[in-house]
């Protein structure tokens, strides 16, 4: 479904069309709300939230990205709201909290990180599936050449040519450098978000 047939459709409030934009959101937007409060079970109830109040939005979106900015503000307002109820400022306030609000460069940055993430995924989830498979294990799970060899049954030399094949056709979308951060972003990511792939 084109991002066209979902806006129009959430227009509609066709029900049906709220599991395909979950689908599509929810990964960057969890990894945003994450990113802000540093509390797994509360971000997915935040997101969850999220889509709750967007059915009883009456206002229209003109575009995906119109769509997307309602979701970061509403999601980065209650992750304040959180934050306030839970007293937990002083453990984050050195990079979140300034008298009171999350400073909007911070806002951006982590956005941005969620975004690129989400970016990388997406290219990860193009690749063919035992390329995937391997490289999942290796650079998000953090296994080594040996273990992921011996979970496959494939050998080494296997496991090395694999993952070299899908760093190149990463590399060829998103550069050398900006892989390897994404990759790290992601390994952090996932360190403390419950394996979301």
């Amino acid at each position: 479904m084109t991002d066209d047939q979902i806006m129009q459709r959430i227009m509609d409030k066709d029900p049906t069309v709220y599991n395909e934009l979950y689908d599509k959101l929810y990964r960057k937007l969890f990894l945003f709300a994450k990113s802000l409060i540093d509390d797994t079970e509360e971000a997915r109830d935040i997101v969850a939230e999220s889509f709750i109040k967007l059915w009883a939005q009456k206002n229209h979106f003109a575009n995906m990205v119109h769509l997307q900015v309602y979701f970061y503000t509403v999601i980065k307002n209650a992750c304040i709201d959180h934050l306030r109820k839970n007293k937990l400022r002083y453990k984050i306030e050195h990079h979140l909290l300034q008298s009171g609000t999350i400073s909007e460069n911070v806002v951006e940055h982590k956005y941005q990180e969620a975004e690129l993430v989400q970016q990388l995924y997406e290219r990860i989830n193009q690749l063919p599936e035992r390329m995937q498979q391997v490289f999942k294990l290796t650079y998000l799970d953090g296994f080594s050449r040996t273990e992921v060899a011996q979970m496959l049954n494939l050998s080494e030399n296997t496991i090395r040519n694999t993952n070299a094949a899908a760093m190149k056709a990463i590399r060829m979308t998103f550069g050398v450098e900006q892989t390897m951060l994404l990759i790290f972003l992601a390994m952090l990511f996932l360190m403390v978000s419950c394996h979301l792939l």
